[in-house]
Order: structure tokens, then C-alpha cells, then sequence
């Protein structure tokens, strides 16, 4: 075999180790990424289910904004675990639509679910930080529990035991 032929055939072989150590490397990234992953493995979410222009008003640190109608669809798509530890608050006890999200997530297999029943009035009443501009009357309303309201089958968390948990996972 000439000479430059087997130069030729060491530099396609050279090539072609280069090729596989990049597509290696590359399918290994993914397994050290924290872009997405990090959302996925995430051990608490606070979930904030109100409209958004009453979420940009006021919410607690770190909470997460998902409507109400949208909350088992994102959960879907993001891959939450199904042993995700999940907190739901709307605004206040008047407010019903964190209990009915919870039972929603509970009928779909999460098994670390809790109904911030206080909401973010509660918190902010609480005064414990918040993040917006905090104008919505509601925040400063009398907020007591609902009489004849059953959360039956719902974990409750109050505000103490949510900051809590909160404070673990920082």
C-alpha cells in the first residue's frame, strides 16, 4: 500500500474516533445537566393558582405561578414526580381553588400534597415576606376559616409549617 494511503486511512480512523468522542461526551452532558433536570427533581413546589395579575401582586417567595386549569397539564409536561412534595395557595380561605387542585393532583398519583388553605393573604398577614407590590385588597381582609367547608382527603399545612418547609429545602 502506498504511503499516502495509509496516511489517508490513519487520518479518516483519527476522524472517526473524534466523531465518537463528541457524540459521547454529548449524550453524557445531558445526564449532568441541571438546566431541566432541576425542575424535574425539584422536592417542593409552591404552587400560587390565583390569576396572574393577583400573583404579580403578591406572592410568597419562591412560589410558582400556574392557573388553576393549567396546574395537572404543566405538571405532565415538566414530569413532576410523582413523590414531589406540592404546596397549593390561592388567595385566602375564602378562596376555595387550592382545594380543588389538590384533590386534582392527589387523582393523579402525587403523593405529597398540601392546601395552603391561609393563602397568600395569610402569609402576608402573617407578615412574612412577599414578593409584588402588595395593593389587592383581600391582603388585609379578616381571614378566618370557612364555616362548613370541608377539606376532607386534603392535607392542610399552615403558615408556620410551610415556612418550614421552605426553610429545609433552601
Amino acid at each position: 500500500m502506498p504511503q499516502f494511503e495509509i496516511r489517508k486511512m490513519m487520518i479518516n480512523k483519527s476522524y472517526l474516533y473524534v466523531f465518537f468522542a463528541i457524540g459521547a461526551l454529548t449524550c453524557l452532558g445531558g445526564c449532568f445537566s441541571s438546566n431541566d433536570s432541576k425542575e424535574i427533581t425539584s422536592s417542593l413546589k409552591v404552587v400560587n393558582v390565583l390569576d396572574k395579575e393577583f400573583f404579580d401582586d403578591c406572592h410568597i417567595p419562591g412560589s410558582i405561578h400556574i392557573p388553576m386549569m393549567d396546574v395537572i397539564k404543566v405538571a405532565k409536561k415538566e414530569k413532576w414526580l410523582q413523590d414531589t412534595k406540592i404546596v397549593v395557595y390561592c388567595s385566602n380561605y375564602s378562596c376555595t381553588a387550592s382545594t380543588t387542585v389538590c384533590r386534582q393532583l392527589m387523582k393523579e398519583g402525587f403523593n405529597h400534597v398540601w392546601d395552603y388553605e391561609a393563602g397568600t393573604a395569610g402569609w402576608y398577614q402573617d407578615k412574612l415576606p412577599v414578593e409584588g407590590p402588595a395593593k389587592a385588597g383581600y391582603l388585609t381582609q379578616e381571614n378566618k376559616p370557612l364555616d362548613g367547608f370541608s377539606s376532607e382527603g386534603v392535607q392542610v399545612i399552615s403558615t408556620e409549617e410551610l415556612r418550614k418547609m421552605m426553610e429545609e429545602e433552601k
